[in-house]
């Protein structure tokens, strides 16, 4: 009996250890799994927004009078058109007048013009608003070229 006593005590505690390693190797895969997934998604997320940017450039004759652009957003408008581009403009050089925004699509054809008028001064940045008409919707791989 002290023998079968001495076994099922040897035997829970046996059960006890795999329990533990068991939850503790659950645990572990579980955290690699999830650190996985997450890697996933924004990989995703940035693969998609690659894929929906959209390429705003500068004319010859805006870099030449010294612009150059930082961060650009497409919003959309009241209807939910996405046809209002947001774009920081920096200014190395003081810079007044006006600029014409024009979209091109993924084949090259003009599809939308915007204007705005801009005010720098030398070493400064803003953001300006740019609304294309409501039939204008900045398609994904489209280009955007300010003149």
């Amino acid at each position: 009996m002290r023998v079968a006593s001495f076994i099922l005590i040897g035997a829970l505690a046996g059960c006890g250890r795999v329990a533990e390693g068991t939850k503790g190797a659950l645990n572990k895969g579980g955290e690699i799994a999830g650190v996985a997934a997450t890697e996933v998604v924004e990989g995703l997320a940035s693969g998609v927004e690659k894929t929906w940017n959209l390429d705003v450039k500068l004319s010859e004759r805006l870099l030449d009078q010294g612009l150059s652009i930082g961060k650009t957003m497409v919003e959309p408008d009241s209807a939910g058109t996405d046809n209002v581009l947001v774009v920081y403009v920096v200014a190395s050089r003081e810079f007044n007048g006006r600029i014409t925004a024009v979209a091109f699509d993924e084949t090259g054809l003009e599809y939308g013009r915007a204007a705005s008028d801009m005010q720098l001064a030398a070493n400064s940045a803003d953001y300006y608003t740019l609304r294309f008409q409501s039939r204008t919707d900045l398609e994904r791989k489209s280009r955007v070229v300010l003149q």
